[in-house]
């Protein structure tokens, strides 16, 4: 009677894993950019996604916001991006049309990562 418990539970664990396998997302290695509209002017997100989608590198290129508010907000959002793993991460306090814009923009970019 253990036997048979243990190849179903062993059967069981298989085909959860599988499921699971087969409904993880795919991703092509590389690196991602989009571009988002903030206060000043276009905001333009780099990710550097692996075959995981884990994201190894970003860079926000923010030009033309202000430099002690969007500037700053670009600087701590690249940074809590690759810390957290998640382009779904919260915006800079006094700098919400630049946080909105990487955030946007990052989103896109992450999703472009996604294997077709």
């Amino acid at each position: 009677m253990s036997s048979f418990i243990n190849v179903v539970g062993a059967g069981l664990i298989f085909a959860i894993s599988s499921f699971n396998a087969s409904y993880a997302e795919a991703f092509k290695a590389g690196s991602y950019s989009a571009v988002g509209q903030g206060l000043g002017g276009d905001v333009t997100v780099t990710l550097d996604i692996d075959e995981n989608g884990a994201i190894k590198a970003a860079k926000i290129d923010a030009p033309d916001e202000t430099p002690e508010l969007g500037g700053e907000a670009a600087i701590a959002l690249a940074k809590t991006i690759v810390e957290k793993q998640s382009v779904v991460v919260d915006g800079w306090s006094g700098a919400t049309m630049t946080s909105e814009a990487i955030l946007e923009a990052a989103d896109k970019a992450y999703s472009d990562a996604k294997a077709q």
